[in-house]
């Protein structure tokens, strides 16, 4: 980076860029805020800075860019920065929430409405260091997220029990059915000698399982006569 430090401009009717390159030293203050403030002519209008290629040297810089952005508010207009370099970044930490920081005029132009209504709520995002939320915002944030899993726990347990209960029907079915099935067996067993002495007995496969238990017990009623 040039040891020497550049200016230029150009103004249109609704914009006006400024562009600084080189290291912004401290002897260099006075000059770069006279220039800074003697580009601000008429209202609603548009400022990009642009110092993708300066570097600063003095912190009383970024109290300037904020005296700046106030003056030009007052005119109803706009005050964009233009850089995307971690250097800068790092100098303008402390007002990112404050400043409109881009990339590009072209950038700017293309989010400036989704990312104002975001910026509006506490929500910032540069190219250059990611998305920042506000405190108060990554609050509400963090109760919403927090709110979200549980009630997501809460649907999964419910689930879990519902499945188990189902699993322990199933099995206590599969049971009932085991038993029935080997009642049925014992059955057809028990009646061989009452089918022998003449009796007509159906002992099939086509018996209800569900008469099963009073067979079992007219049988033993029969053993209990003398």
């Amino acid at each position: 980076m040039s040891e020497n430090l550049d200016f230029a401009m150009e103004i249109s009717e609704h914009e006006t860029l400024l562009e600084f390159k080189g290291i912004l030293k401290a002897e260099h203050f006075p000059a770069v805020r006279d220039r800074l403030f003697s580009s601000v002519d008429g209202y609603n209008k548009i400022y990009f800075v642009d110092i993708e290629q300066a570097k600063f040297k003095d912190k009383s810089y970024l109290n300037m860019f904020l005296e700046f952005f106030n003056f030009v508010k007052g005119k109803d207009s706009e005050l964009a920065i233009i850089f995307h370099n971690e250097d800068c970044a790092d100098f303008f930490k402390p007002f990112f929430n404050i400043f409109k920081i881009c990339d590009s005029r072209d950038s700017y132009r293309k989010n400036t409405g989704f990312w104002d209504k975001l910026k509006a709520t506490g929500i910032t995002y540069q190219r250059s260091t990611g998305l920042r939320l506000a405190p108060g915002v990554a609050i509400v944030f963090l109760v919403l997220l927090a709110g979200w899993l549980l009630t997501l726990f809460s649907i999964i347990s419910s689930q879990d029990r519902d499945i188990r209960s189902r699993e322990a029907i199933l099995s206590e079915l599969q049971g009932k059915y085991m038993r029935s099935a080997q009642a049925l067996e014992e059955l057809k067993t028990s009646v061989e000698p009452l089918k022998s002495m003449g009796f007509s007995i159906d002992a099939s496969d086509s018996v209800p399982l569900g008469a099963i238990t009073d067979w079992e017990e007219f049988l033993r009623e029969r053993e209990k006569d003398p």
